[in-house]
């Protein structure tokens, strides 16, 4: 792998960790229907004392607290990407500037950001690199070494890497290891996940955070970021997928041995569906997105037909003669949809070899997942019965935001809490000329005198 290629998620790195020593970060979820903002306070002696005793677990979460929260509608973006750089920026703005009025005076003015990108139609590759021990000890050069040793997956032109993290680290055939560092041994080989996404969007959307006059701390994947909450510990250890059904798009996400180890997406959410009843029934999209809300599902029942629902054709929402459609005839129109989700999304699962993994489970989230009827017709489909996943609870999380549309969003404080080792985290190997052995017995010779 090239070191030089990831320098700007080192620089990431570097604000997160900034953000952290000053006790407060945001955390942005810029979807294609909504963006939601959390102002998180952080605790900085806890939480290097949770990270010294606890993987991810309860300890970790004392250490945080949202004190700010809000959800705007999204403008300016589309299936997760930008189209128009100034109203994206505008609704980014206002989101961040009432949450930051909520959590005055706690916390003063936000200048680090993680923002989620769902966009850029996210490819996963799998890389290994092997290298033999210097001194039969696992060190940080080592590592670095076994890192770089991996080649480069062929992610194509015009795309860009966006989490590259070690997966599967073996010493002298003993796999399951979680840190070498330290241990004994001569063969070390490190098997990655890399994550890669189109360049161009990726631009666009930290150009539109430079905008609002912050500092970015962190991209992570959306689906990534709503595993992280919607998914529990042995859900990630024993292997699980979750769905994740967004506005724009329907992304999965596959975690196993408390690793994320594949991502992709279907090009279908929430938004065609709502277009799917605009189009259909002749409606604007503001009544047809409401009426999904409040009336929707994807089974039908027999009293569907019995209940009647105002469904104004456009230009006549002011009429005193309403059209009314029956509950029915709304189900008609979004279930051939969810359908064909689902069904893409088998046909990926089967692509990938995941639908063969034992005893996995699968997890639903997103807001489309809210639509009655949608935990059947998966089951039905995918042939797994699933559960609907709801974010872990985080102190001072409002409870408009506990659903299963605001897993992304928490799932993004949960990474500014403890992000999974990536690439961009280890220094890269220098060759041991003699310059190089001088500059390792300075640095020795300081850390230990």
């Amino acid at each position: 792998m090239n070191f030089a290629q990831i320098e700007m998620f080192r620089a990431m790195r570097s604000r997160l960790q900034t953000a952290i020593k000053r006790g407060r970060i945001g955390v942005i979820d810029i979807g294609s229907s909504k963006i939601t903002c959390l102002v998180l306070k952080l605790d900085p002696s806890r939480l290097a004392e949770a990270r010294g005793t606890d993987q991810l677990g309860t300890s970790l979460f004392g250490a945080i607290e949202v004190v700010g929260a809000r959800t705007v509608q999204s403008r300016g973006v589309r299936r997760g990407e930008i189209v128009d750089m100034d109203e994206a920026a505008r609704a980014i703005r206002l989101a961040l500037l009432t949450a930051e009025k909520m959590a005055a005076p706690r916390v003063d003015r936000v200048d680090q950001v993680i923002v989620s990108f769902s966009g850029g139609r996210p490819q996963s590759f799998s890389t290994m690199g092997e290298v033999e021990t210097e001194t039969g000890q696992v060190t940080e050069r080592d590592i670095s070494a076994a890192l770089a040793e991996a080649p480069e997956p062929p992610i194509g032109e015009g795309r860009q890497i966006l989490h590259a993290q070690p997966v599967e680290i073996t010493l002298d055939h003993q796999s399951g290891i979680t840190d070498p560092r330290g241990m004994t041994g001569r063969r070390l080989s490190i098997a990655q996940h890399v994550l890669t996404v189109a360049a161009r969007p990726l631009a666009n959307l930290m150009e539109c955070v430079r905008r609002c006059d912050l500092d970015l701390a962190g991209v992570v994947n959306s689906a990534y970021a709503a595993s992280l909450s919607a998914l529990v510990e042995d859900e990630q250890r024993t292997g699980a997928v979750c769905i994740d059904m967004g506005g724009g798009s329907t992304a999965f996400s596959v975690f196993l041995r408390d690793h994320l180890i594949c991502v992709d997406q279907i090009r279908f959410g929430g938004d065609h569906v709502t277009a799917d009843i605009a189009s259909g029934l002749m409606m604007r999209q503001s009544a047809a997105e409401r009426i999904k809300t409040l009336y929707g599902g994807v089974i039908p029942t027999g009293a569907d037909e019995r209940d009647l629902i105002d469904a104004p054709r456009i230009g006549e929402e002011e009429t005193p003669e309403r059209r009314q459609i029956s509950r029915g005839m709304l189900i008609g129109v979004i279930r051939p949809r969810v359908e064909e989700t689902f069904r893409l999304l088998r046909a990926r699962l089967a692509d990938i070899g995941v639908d063969g993994m034992p005893g996995s489970a699968y997890v639903l989230t997103g807001a489309a997942s809210q639509l009655p009827g949608v935990d059947e017709m998966a089951t039905r489909i995918l042939g797994r019965r699933p559960r609907i996943g709801r974010p872990l609870r985080i102190a001072g999380l409002p409870q408009s935001l506990s659903g299963p549309d605001s897993s992304a969003a928490v799932g993004l404080a949960i990474y500014a809490l403890k992000p999974h080792d990536e690439l961009w985290d280890f220094e890269a190997p220098r060759p041991w000329s003699a310059r190089g052995r001088a500059v390792e017995i300075v640095r020795w010779f300081r850390q230990s005198w």
